[in-house]
């Protein structure tokens, strides 16, 4: 028997990647006793696996002396190699004759694996379609080793490690650009270095491709090259060098899909958003959640798709601008539209399900249309926004742009909310960000309405809406308060007065009055918050707003029983019940509710406390919140 020595030339400026070609190089070399060594390597195009696998093969062919076979499997191609015709690749090899290759495929696999019986031979198989190509492939001797790369994960291979490769790490990247390019040119432009490599999305074909481009160019500066590859509608085709291309690579993992995957990889990279659930891919393909799943986990197989978690999913920052490509080509236009407004649609659909919970009494009163996505309780439609949020607003940015939507017509509710009494697209993600931060400040979800009421802001002042930007810094100040950001909201107090006393915006100063509020409660001056409480009821008195001017009641209450003042907080509370009551707004009702058990209890009427309480605990149970909880401790029931 001949001893083949099979194995391309490794790469002599290799970067990167030592843990995991330590890890391989161990799994290879160490024998697993009577089992067959089966290592599966699978990525996405363009991440290096035959380079990993090449490099992997030469480090531990010294524990392989009876040979190392090769094979690309073309599994990316159009024509994948036929495993008989592998087979027989193998067998001369290893020395049989043209005469001693049987004609079947199990005959041969059956021949191969009698001849590498007893050997210590390694096998590299490059770029498997599937298990199927690779299993008549796979020697019966356990002194032999098998690589396999591949686009899909081969999880059905029986007995295989399987490893995916990733991207590079940045100072993986920037590694490979100065050993390519030269250490000097990349090290005098060390930001704009940084930038480029990002722009490649550290896919390391990507960022070889540009480091040859750059070796090749002399006279061309990292940064001016970082500069075309900034430009996205450019970027694919500033990404190729002689034969190397990445929009060729990904071109092999998308021209086999069937006619439904091939759609789905188009369309699924239209939304801007960073990821999307299986519910918002659902609504761009206009198919049921369960299709839309196994849609996305194939495109996950074949690695086209990241899964993020747990049913979610993204696109790295090429196979979007690939698959965008494709759309623009492949998709009449107004299908695409239809795509995103049905991606609009469903986050429009969340949020009304998000108000529905924590802002119940605006739901009634704007009387609003459209479906609603349906949440359990007060923490799911937490966790929605939470990961929802800059989807959210990426879909209603997107929107704007396209004009093809009259997006303040969709949510009738926010100008309720708001207290705009129009609502132009321009302010459209701002309305959205405020009425989901007022919802989250409701229902306690402090961080939540930082991040969301901030983002409202930055909306408004980029809009130059006074209004608007008067509302997000009072609510905004409520948020840092009750986190104990006591300097921050008092700047934000002091500046939402200003804008709101401006223009006359009543409801500004009053919800700016409830900012101070908070404030003064963190800092424990109970007159200090008294009196803003007030002030904040008489604005919104004098705005016609009567009902608004009981939503200072159960924080005045905590201020009046703070200070000893219990018939007070009851007198409050009495006033304010039957408001909110009115309002349609249950959580409202619930926070009376409680604290009036609390005054009458400090008042010694238990009975009248337990009254107050059980009721509230009805109310407040699917909120979750610390109030709820506690309304249980009372009753004896936590």
């Amino acid at each position: 028997m001949l001893r083949p020595a099979q194995l391309p030339a490794d790469i002599p400026d290799f970067t990167g990647r030592k843990e995991l070609i330590a890890q391989l190089a161990e799994r290879l070399t160490i024998s697993p006793g009577n089992a067959l060594t089966v290592v599966a390597v699978s990525g996405a195009g363009g991440t290096g696996k035959t380079t990993v696998a090449l490099h992997v093969a030469h480090a531990v062919r010294a524990a392989f002396p009876d040979g190392q076979l090769y094979a690309s499997l073309r599994g990316a191609g159009a024509a994948p190699l036929r495993p008989e015709d592998v087979l027989a690749d193998f067998l001369r090899a290893l020395g049989l004759s043209a005469r001693e290759i049987p004609s079947g495929v199990h005959e041969r696999t059956a021949r191969l694996r009698s001849a590498l019986s007893g050997r210590r031979v390694l096998i590299l198989l490059d770029d498997a379609t599937d298990s199927g190509q690779v299993a008549p492939l796979m020697p019966g001797a356990a002194t032999c080793a098998v690589l396999v790369t591949s686009r899909s994960w081969l999880g059905d291979l029986p007995g295989a490690h399987q490893e995916g490769l990733g991207l590079f790490r940045r100072g993986e990247a920037l590694e490979l650009l100065a050993r390519v390019a030269g250490t000097e040119r990349v090290a005098a432009q060390p930001t704009e270095a940084v930038k480029l490599v990002e722009s490649c999305g550290l896919l390391p074909l990507a960022v070889r491709i540009v480091a040859a481009r750059l070796a090749a160019r002399p006279g061309m500066s990292v940064e001016v090259l970082a500069r075309r590859l900034a430009d996205e509608r450019r970027r694919l085709a500033e990404l190729k060098i002689g034969r190397d291309a990445v929009e060729s690579c990904f071109a092999l993992g998308y021209e086999p899909l069937d006619a439904d995957h091939a759609r789905a990889f188009r369309l699924l990279a239209l939304m801007d958003g960073p990821d999307l659930s299986v519910a918002a891919a659902a609504a761009v393909l206009d198919v049921g959640q369960a299709e839309a799943e196994d849609l996305c986990e194939s495109l996950v197989d074949l690695s086209l798709l990241e899964s993020r978690g747990p049913a979610r999913y993204r696109y790295h920052d090429l196979v979007r601008l690939y698959a965008r490509g494709l759309a623009e080509q492949a998709d009449p236009a107004n299908e695409r539209t239809a795509a995103l407004d049905r991606l609009l649609d469903h986050y429009l659909a969340g949020i009304r399900g998000v108000c529905r919970v924590s802002l119940p009494g605006f739901v009634h009163q704007a009387g609003h249309q459209g479906p609603e996505l349906t949440f359990a309780d007060a923490p799911a439609a937490r966790a929605w926004v939470r990961a929802e949020q800059v989807n959210v607003s990426a879909a209603v940015e997107q929107a704007g742009r396209s004009g093809t939507r009259v997006l303040s017509e969709e949510v009738p509710l926010l100008a309720e909310v708001t207290g705009l009494a129009e609502i132009d697209d321009r302010l459209i993600l701002g309305a959205v960000l405020h009425a989901l931060g007022l919802g989250a400040l409701r229902v306690r979800g402090v961080d939540e309405a930082i991040s969301l009421l901030s983002a409202a802001l930055a909306v408004a002042e980029a809009q130059h809406s006074p209004r608007l930007a008067a509302s997000a810094h009072g609510l905004l100040a409520m948020a840092l308060g009750d986190a104990g950001f006591v300097g921050e909201a008092r700047a934000h107090v002091e500046q939402g007065l200003r804008l709101a006393h401006e223009i006359g915006d009543t409801q500004g100063i009053g919800v700016n009055h409830l900012g101070a509020a908070a404030a003064a409660f963190r800092s424990g001056d109970m007159e200090e918050a008294i009196d803003s409480l007030l002030k904040s009821a008489q604005a919104y008195r004098e705005g016609g707003l009567p009902l608004r001017a009981a939503w200072a009641s159960h924080r005045l209450m905590d201020a009046y029983r703070a200070l000893g003042r219990p018939e007070e907080a009851v007198k409050v509370g009495e006033e304010a019940l039957p408001l909110y009551q009115s309002m349609n707004d249950p959580l409202l009702t619930g926070r009376i509710l409680s604290r009036l058990g609390q005054a009458w209890t400090d008042l010694g009427e238990p009975e009248r406390a337990l009254r107050c309480w059980k009721e509230a605990d009805v109310i407040l149970g699917p909120y979750d919140m610390a109030e709820g909880r506690a309304v249980r401790r009372h009753l004896g029931i936590a």
